[in-house]
């Protein structure tokens, strides 16, 4: 699975729906709450179709956070000089909850690239360090562990809310390590459902430098539901390439220290602090319909910062980016139980009627054959 002959890659955060424009600087870091990052110097571009997409906290300085078009390696911590993004194919869609229809819970990116001469489609997954991130042990940004302020929240926090309390008082590294996964659905240009699978987040691994890897889609919480592993050319995670690539394997205990903003640390500048998963296709495995999409059904995180590990999500447009001093568009909204998202009537509890998931007040809840039942992860 980490085999793949690219070698230079990542460990930061940010992401554009094609290149940016000239006109526009974003910065890596800025204020975890879900909302827009935005830098010293941006100024919406001109250039038309460059407009950037949302980026969360935290990605570091070695390049982990720029757009999916830029040239990067399953391998190392930097940027290469193997593959090659093919014009025209970048696409990125932003991912809602039932109960927040304006802050993005995650973004999914998917580019098609020429590595050594294989066409293969890679895909993204980066989530918002106001559900998971990865700062753990005494370090750890936003895990609680204390009584919840305020009193239960309805509907649940929202990005940028007080975490939940947590039992365990906290995050820590084996929380992530052998629990955490990500469900990926790639579909043909027919739409016809192609790939289904599990990318490990983190697992024991005596191979690797840390002792810790992503074990892709044969290992850990990795597995295939559907198609051919072997069109899985190459898969990894933000933590992977923290520890192993980036050289940062000491940090089993606890995790760089940082501030609520998610600020690089000067001993470990490249430390990528967000929860994101990567992973390389064979453009082949789609057949003559070529590729389609790749999408989500829900984030999951044992454990979230969120009442439920598990959320369900929702393909949407990405707010737009705003500059430094701006208002951000998005962040700090969402509905309280009993409110519709949508601003159109009250949202249903479990068990009541839906025609979508933005229909039911429970952010765990999805519309099933017109009713709103919990969502189950498949096995």
């Amino acid at each position: 699975m980490r085999s793949f002959a690219l070698t230079g890659w990542f460990c930061g955060g940010l992401l554009s729906l094609a290149a940016f424009g000239s006109g526009c600087t974003l910065s890596g870091t800025g204020d975890a709450d879900g909302r827009i990052v935005s830098g010293e110097d941006c100024v919406p571009s001109d250039d038309e179709g460059s407009a950037p997409a949302p980026s969360f906290p935290g990605s570091g300085m070695s390049g982990a956070g720029d757009p999916i078009t830029a040239d990067l390696d399953p391998l190392s911590c930097g940027a290469s000089a193997r593959g090659v993004p093919v014009d025209g194919t970048a696409q990125v869609d932003c991912y809602y909850t039932n109960s927040d229809p304006t802050t993005p819970m995650a973004f999914v990116e998917r580019v098609v690239e020429i590595a050594e001469s294989e066409e293969l489609v890679h895909v993204r997954l980066t989530l918002n360090p106001a559900f998971v991130d990865n700062t753990y042990g005494e370090t750890a940004i936003g895990w609680g562990g204390g009584e919840e302020p305020g009193g239960p929240q309805p509907g649940g926090p929202k990005p940028g809310d007080a975490p939940k309390p947590k039992g365990h008082g906290g995050h820590t590294f084996k929380d992530l390590v052998g629990s955490d996964k990500a469900q990926f659905q790639l579909t043909n240009g027919k739409g016809e459902l192609v790939l289904d699978f599990y990318v490990d987040y983190i697992s024991a691994d005596e191979a690797s430098p840390s002792g810790y890897a992503s074990l892709g889609v044969l290992g850990g919480e990795g597995k295939m539901l559907l198609g051919d592993a072997g069109a899985v050319v190459a898969a990894t995670t933000s933590l992977d390439r923290d520890l192993n690539a980036c050289g940062y394997g000491a940090y089993l205990e606890d995790s760089p220290e940082t501030d609520e903003n998610y600020t690089p640390n000067s001993e470990t500048p490249d430390w990528d602090y967000r929860v994101v998963y990567d992973v390389w296709v064979s453009a082949s495995a789609f057949g003559a319909a070529g590729f389609g999409d790749a999408t989500i059904s829900y984030v999951h995180a044992s454990p979230s910062k969120y009442p439920s590990d598990t959320v369900t999500v929702t393909p949407g447009p990405c707010p737009t980016p705003t500059c430094e001093g701006d208002d951000p568009p998005a962040g700090g909204g969402g509905s309280d139980a009993g409110e519709d998202p949508g601003g159109g009537g009250e949202c249903k509890e479990s068990g009541g009627e839906c025609t979508a998931n933005a229909d039911c007040c429970s952010d765990s809840d999805v519309c099933v054959s017109g009713v709103c039942e919990p969502i189950v992860i498949p096995q």
